[in-house]
């Protein structure tokens, strides 16, 4: 069986991530690129850490998607990451709104229709 604490702590991170993908896209909104530079590292420093504590168990875990969503999710963060590079986020809200978004919470979205069933009532 899938462990109950990374499965919880998993779940907790992901509304977090939210927040964090939310903040970001307002401020990209706002034309504030500064002020999301630290924020964007966070979530895919988080994303890493949750790739690493779900992984383990992926073998014990019904048939999910949750791989594919997450290399799509990987791919989505290294083209916001090469735009804020290449031209200092002149398109990043753009990538954001209509790439990064939607992958993040269809990435979002399995792991919690595959995790929650896994949770302590």
């Amino acid at each position: 069986m899938p462990n109950q604490e990374v499965i919880k702590h998993t779940l907790d991170l992901l509304e977090t991530m939210e927040e964090g993908m939310d903040y970001v896209k307002a401020k990209l909104g706002e034309l504030n690129i500064e002020g999301t530079v630290r924020v964007l590292t966070d979530l895919i420093t988080a994303f890493t850490e949750v790739e690493k504590s779900i992984y383990p168990m992926m073998e014990k875990l019904p048939e999910n998607q949750i791989l594919e969503k997450a290399d799509k999710l990987r791919t989505d963060f290294d083209m916001m990451v090469k735009e804020y590079e290449a031209s200092k986020g002149q398109k990043a809200y753009e990538i954001m709104q209509f790439t990064l978004e939607p992958s993040f919470k269809n990435w979002k979205q399995e792991l919690e229709n595959t995790l929650k069933s896994y949770t302590i009532s």
